[in-house]
Protein backbone atom coordinates (compact mmCIF):
# COMPACT_ATOMS: atom_id res chain seq x y z
CA UNK A 1 0.00 0.00 0.00
CA UNK A 2 0.83 3.38 -0.85
CA UNK A 3 -0.07 5.96 2.26
CA UNK A 4 0.29 9.33 1.39
CA UNK A 5 0.17 11.53 4.46
CA UNK A 6 -0.56 15.29 4.33
CA UNK A 7 1.79 15.83 1.72
CA UNK A 8 2.96 19.36 0.42
CA UNK A 9 5.83 20.30 -1.85
CA UNK A 10 7.03 23.47 -2.82
CA UNK A 11 8.17 24.23 -6.33
CA UNK A 12 9.93 26.80 -7.58
CA UNK A 13 9.37 29.03 -4.50
CA UNK A 14 5.13 28.53 -5.06
CA UNK A 15 3.10 25.48 -3.30
CA UNK A 16 2.26 22.76 -5.95
CA UNK A 17 0.83 20.67 -3.44
CA UNK A 18 -0.76 21.34 -0.32
CA UNK A 19 -1.87 19.02 2.34
CA UNK A 20 -2.20 16.26 0.21
CA UNK A 21 -3.57 12.96 2.12
CA UNK A 22 -4.47 9.16 0.37
CA UNK A 23 -3.95 5.77 0.49
CA UNK A 24 -3.24 3.27 -2.49
CA UNK A 25 -4.03 -0.13 -2.77
CA UNK A 26 -1.72 -2.87 -3.72
CA UNK A 27 -2.70 -3.59 -7.61
CA UNK A 28 -5.15 -0.40 -7.69
CA UNK A 29 -5.81 1.13 -11.06
CA UNK A 30 -5.56 4.53 -10.66
CA UNK A 31 -6.22 8.01 -12.73
CA UNK A 32 -4.48 11.62 -11.23
CA UNK A 33 -6.87 14.22 -12.69
CA UNK A 34 -7.08 17.90 -12.46
CA UNK A 35 -6.26 21.10 -14.42
CA UNK A 36 -3.15 22.46 -15.33
CA UNK A 37 -0.65 23.55 -12.74
CA UNK A 38 -3.08 20.93 -10.12
CA UNK A 39 0.15 19.23 -9.08
CA UNK A 40 -0.01 16.02 -11.03
CA UNK A 41 2.98 15.55 -12.05
CA UNK A 42 4.42 16.61 -8.83
CA UNK A 43 2.38 13.92 -7.02
CA UNK A 44 4.18 11.50 -9.06
CA UNK A 45 7.52 12.85 -8.81
CA UNK A 46 6.83 12.84 -4.69
CA UNK A 47 6.09 8.78 -4.90
CA UNK A 48 9.30 8.05 -6.78
CA UNK A 49 11.47 10.59 -3.92
CA UNK A 50 12.23 12.87 -6.91
CA UNK A 51 11.07 15.37 -5.22
CA UNK A 52 11.61 16.24 -1.58
CA UNK A 53 8.18 17.31 0.45
CA UNK A 54 8.29 20.48 2.50
CA UNK A 55 5.84 18.87 4.79
CA UNK A 56 4.02 14.98 5.45
CA UNK A 57 5.83 12.68 3.64
CA UNK A 58 4.78 9.05 0.99
CA UNK A 59 4.95 5.80 2.90
CA UNK A 60 5.62 2.77 0.49
CA UNK A 61 5.21 0.24 3.06
CA UNK A 62 7.62 -2.98 2.21
CA UNK A 63 8.81 -1.37 -0.93
CA UNK A 64 11.09 1.22 -2.00
CA UNK A 65 11.56 3.94 -4.61
CA UNK A 66 13.50 0.13 -6.86
CA UNK A 67 10.31 -0.70 -6.99
CA UNK A 68 8.56 2.34 -9.16
CA UNK A 69 8.78 2.22 -12.73
CA UNK A 70 8.33 5.50 -14.34
CA UNK A 71 6.91 6.80 -17.98
CA UNK A 72 8.07 10.25 -18.28
CA UNK A 73 5.71 12.53 -20.71
CA UNK A 74 7.62 12.10 -24.23
CA UNK A 75 8.30 15.58 -24.73
CA UNK A 76 11.05 15.48 -21.41
CA UNK A 77 13.08 12.45 -23.89
CA UNK A 78 15.41 14.22 -26.45
CA UNK A 79 14.15 12.46 -29.64
CA UNK A 80 17.43 13.33 -31.04
CA UNK A 81 19.63 11.82 -28.88
CA UNK A 82 21.37 8.68 -31.05
CA UNK A 83 19.98 5.50 -30.33
CA UNK A 84 17.98 2.72 -31.22
CA UNK A 85 14.95 1.48 -30.27
CA UNK A 86 16.86 -1.80 -28.69
CA UNK A 87 19.05 0.38 -27.17
CA UNK A 88 16.86 2.75 -25.65
CA UNK A 89 14.00 -0.58 -24.66
CA UNK A 90 16.95 -2.22 -22.99
CA UNK A 91 17.75 0.50 -20.64
CA UNK A 92 15.17 -0.69 -18.49
CA UNK A 93 16.93 -3.25 -17.02
CA UNK A 94 19.50 -1.15 -15.93
CA UNK A 95 18.95 -2.08 -12.20
CA UNK A 96 19.73 -6.23 -12.83
CA UNK A 97 22.24 -5.83 -15.63
CA UNK A 98 23.96 -2.13 -14.87
CA UNK A 99 24.66 -0.74 -18.08
CA UNK A 100 27.79 -2.20 -19.68
CA UNK A 101 27.19 -5.53 -18.83
CA UNK A 102 25.94 -8.11 -22.04
CA UNK A 103 22.37 -9.04 -22.14
CA UNK A 104 21.83 -12.57 -20.57
CA UNK A 105 19.20 -14.80 -22.50
CA UNK A 106 16.70 -14.51 -20.15
CA UNK A 107 16.88 -10.55 -20.69
CA UNK A 108 16.92 -11.17 -24.18
CA UNK A 109 13.53 -13.23 -23.82
CA UNK A 110 12.13 -10.63 -21.61
CA UNK A 111 13.58 -7.60 -24.54
CA UNK A 112 11.60 -9.57 -26.93
CA UNK A 113 7.91 -9.69 -24.81
CA UNK A 114 8.75 -6.20 -24.42
CA UNK A 115 8.51 -5.29 -27.47
CA UNK A 116 6.02 -7.61 -28.54
CA UNK A 117 3.58 -6.66 -26.04
CA UNK A 118 3.62 -2.91 -27.66
CA UNK A 119 3.46 -4.43 -31.43
CA UNK A 120 7.20 -2.57 -32.15
CA UNK A 121 8.80 -5.95 -33.47
CA UNK A 122 10.27 -5.07 -36.39
CA UNK A 123 11.35 -1.70 -35.67
CA UNK A 124 14.19 -2.53 -32.93
CA UNK A 125 17.25 -0.77 -35.29
CA UNK A 126 15.35 1.95 -36.08
CA UNK A 127 16.77 5.12 -34.45
CA UNK A 128 13.97 6.95 -32.29
CA UNK A 129 14.52 10.06 -33.90
CA UNK A 130 12.44 8.17 -36.91
CA UNK A 131 9.43 7.02 -34.88
CA UNK A 132 6.06 8.24 -35.07
CA UNK A 133 4.39 9.85 -32.61
CA UNK A 134 2.54 6.78 -31.80
CA UNK A 135 5.75 4.69 -31.91
CA UNK A 136 7.68 6.45 -29.54
CA UNK A 137 4.95 6.64 -26.95
CA UNK A 138 5.10 2.72 -27.45
CA UNK A 139 8.67 2.58 -27.29
CA UNK A 140 8.19 4.11 -23.70
CA UNK A 141 5.80 1.67 -22.73
CA UNK A 142 8.21 -1.11 -23.49
CA UNK A 143 11.15 0.25 -21.48
CA UNK A 144 8.79 0.69 -18.52
CA UNK A 145 7.94 -3.38 -19.21
CA UNK A 146 11.55 -4.18 -18.97
CA UNK A 147 11.80 -2.39 -15.34
CA UNK A 148 9.12 -5.28 -13.99
CA UNK A 149 8.37 -3.07 -11.51
CA UNK A 150 5.79 -2.99 -8.58
CA UNK A 151 4.41 -0.01 -9.15
CA UNK A 152 4.10 1.89 -11.92
CA UNK A 153 3.98 5.88 -12.78
CA UNK A 154 3.23 7.21 -15.62
CA UNK A 155 2.61 10.89 -16.64
CA UNK A 156 0.17 11.69 -19.40
CA UNK A 157 0.76 8.14 -21.39
CA UNK A 158 -1.99 9.42 -24.01
CA UNK A 159 -0.78 12.47 -24.76
CA UNK A 160 -1.36 13.44 -28.44
CA UNK A 161 -1.42 9.60 -29.82
CA UNK A 162 -4.30 8.27 -32.08
CA UNK A 163 -7.32 5.87 -30.63
CA UNK A 164 -5.73 2.77 -31.75
CA UNK A 165 -2.69 3.03 -30.19
CA UNK A 166 -4.47 4.60 -26.98
CA UNK A 167 -6.53 1.57 -26.50
CA UNK A 168 -3.39 -0.87 -27.88
CA UNK A 169 -1.53 0.46 -24.54
CA UNK A 170 -4.37 0.18 -22.12
CA UNK A 171 -4.28 -2.99 -23.02
CA UNK A 172 -1.13 -3.16 -21.96
CA UNK A 173 -1.94 -1.50 -18.69
CA UNK A 174 -4.89 -4.04 -17.71
CA UNK A 175 -2.44 -6.92 -18.39
CA UNK A 176 0.08 -5.48 -15.80
CA UNK A 177 -2.98 -4.90 -13.59
CA UNK A 178 -3.91 -8.69 -13.72
CA UNK A 179 -0.37 -9.49 -12.58
CA UNK A 180 -0.81 -7.33 -9.32
CA UNK A 181 1.14 -4.09 -10.34
CA UNK A 182 -0.16 -0.98 -8.58
CA UNK A 183 -0.73 1.63 -11.41
CA UNK A 184 -0.86 5.76 -10.96
CA UNK A 185 -1.52 7.57 -14.12
CA UNK A 186 -1.88 11.59 -14.81
CA UNK A 187 -4.53 12.02 -17.19
CA UNK A 188 -6.09 14.63 -19.38
CA UNK A 189 -9.16 13.14 -21.26
CA UNK A 190 -11.95 12.70 -18.50
CA UNK A 191 -14.07 9.86 -21.13
CA UNK A 192 -10.79 7.72 -20.65
CA UNK A 193 -10.99 8.08 -16.81
CA UNK A 194 -14.52 7.40 -16.84
CA UNK A 195 -14.28 4.28 -18.83
CA UNK A 196 -10.81 2.70 -18.21
CA UNK A 197 -10.36 3.62 -14.33
CA UNK A 198 -12.09 2.58 -11.37
CA UNK A 199 -10.26 4.63 -8.89
CA UNK A 200 -9.36 8.05 -8.97
CA UNK A 201 -7.36 11.07 -7.20
CA UNK A 202 -8.76 14.49 -8.06
CA UNK A 203 -6.20 17.68 -7.44
CA UNK A 204 -6.31 21.25 -7.12
CA UNK A 205 -2.55 21.29 -5.18
CA UNK A 206 -4.89 20.37 -2.55
CA UNK A 207 -7.33 17.02 -2.72
CA UNK A 208 -10.75 17.48 -3.67
CA UNK A 209 -11.45 14.15 -3.71
CA UNK A 210 -9.68 9.90 -3.79
CA UNK A 211 -11.78 6.97 -4.64
CA UNK A 212 -14.33 5.28 -6.84
CA UNK A 213 -14.14 7.17 -9.89
CA UNK A 214 -18.01 7.10 -10.35
CA UNK A 215 -18.22 8.67 -6.99
CA UNK A 216 -15.33 11.35 -7.23
CA UNK A 217 -15.88 12.39 -10.83
CA UNK A 218 -19.05 14.34 -9.62
CA UNK A 219 -20.17 17.44 -11.95
CA UNK A 220 -19.64 19.79 -8.23
CA UNK A 221 -15.89 18.30 -7.52
CA UNK A 222 -14.81 18.50 -11.04
CA UNK A 223 -15.86 22.64 -10.65
CA UNK A 224 -13.87 22.51 -7.12
CA UNK A 225 -11.06 21.33 -9.49
CA UNK A 226 -11.19 23.56 -11.96
CA UNK A 227 -13.09 22.40 -14.73
CA UNK A 228 -15.50 25.38 -15.01
CA UNK A 229 -16.94 24.20 -18.28
CA UNK A 230 -18.37 21.44 -16.88
CA UNK A 231 -21.92 22.22 -15.49
CA UNK A 232 -23.29 19.69 -12.61
CA UNK A 233 -25.95 17.16 -14.11
CA UNK A 234 -28.05 15.43 -12.06
CA UNK A 235 -28.72 12.00 -12.10
CA UNK A 236 -30.60 10.71 -15.72
CA UNK A 237 -34.57 9.69 -15.25
CA UNK A 238 -35.53 6.91 -16.68
CA UNK A 239 -36.51 7.28 -20.71
CA UNK A 240 -39.62 6.00 -22.00
CA UNK A 241 -38.98 3.66 -24.71
CA UNK A 242 -41.22 4.00 -27.13
CA UNK A 243 -42.15 0.79 -29.38
CA UNK A 244 -43.03 0.48 -32.68
CA UNK A 245 -45.16 -2.50 -34.47
CA UNK A 246 -45.84 -2.98 -37.78
CA UNK A 247 -49.70 -3.04 -38.51
CA UNK A 248 -51.75 -5.19 -41.13
CA UNK A 249 -54.19 -2.07 -42.63
CA UNK A 250 -57.11 -4.39 -42.58
CA UNK A 251 -57.43 -5.17 -39.21
CA UNK A 252 -58.86 -2.25 -36.91
CA UNK A 253 -58.30 -2.52 -33.11
CA UNK A 254 -61.19 -1.50 -30.88
CA UNK A 255 -59.73 -0.61 -27.67
CA UNK A 256 -62.77 -1.48 -24.71
CA UNK A 257 -60.55 0.68 -22.02
CA UNK A 258 -57.59 2.66 -21.74
CA UNK A 259 -54.16 0.21 -21.28
CA UNK A 260 -51.92 0.23 -18.59
CA UNK A 261 -48.32 0.02 -20.37
CA UNK A 262 -48.01 -3.26 -18.60
CA UNK A 263 -51.02 -4.50 -20.36
CA UNK A 264 -49.93 -3.72 -23.81
CA UNK A 265 -49.87 -6.76 -25.52
CA UNK A 266 -50.15 -9.34 -22.84
CA UNK A 267 -53.95 -9.31 -22.24
CA UNK A 268 -55.50 -10.44 -25.59
CA UNK A 269 -59.51 -9.28 -23.76
CA UNK A 270 -58.58 -5.62 -24.14
CA UNK A 271 -59.28 -5.60 -28.07
CA UNK A 272 -60.82 -6.73 -30.82
CA UNK A 273 -60.03 -7.64 -34.33
CA UNK A 274 -62.30 -6.60 -37.27
CA UNK A 275 -61.64 -7.97 -40.38
CA UNK A 276 -63.30 -5.91 -42.98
Amino acid sequence: MINIIDLSVNYKDSRALDGVSTKIKKGDLVAVVGANGAGKSTLLKSIMGQLKPSFGHVDLGQLSPKDIAYLPQSHQIDRKFPITVREFVSAGAWRRTGFWRVFSQTEKVLLQQALSKVNLIGVEERQISALSGGQFQRMLFARMLMQDAEILLLDEPFAAIDAQTTMDLMDVIHDCQTQGKTIITVIHDLALVNRFFPKVILLAKKLIGSGETKLIMTGENLSKAGYQHIAYIPEPTPSIIKIETQVDPNIQLNIKQPLKSSEICSNPEHYEENVS
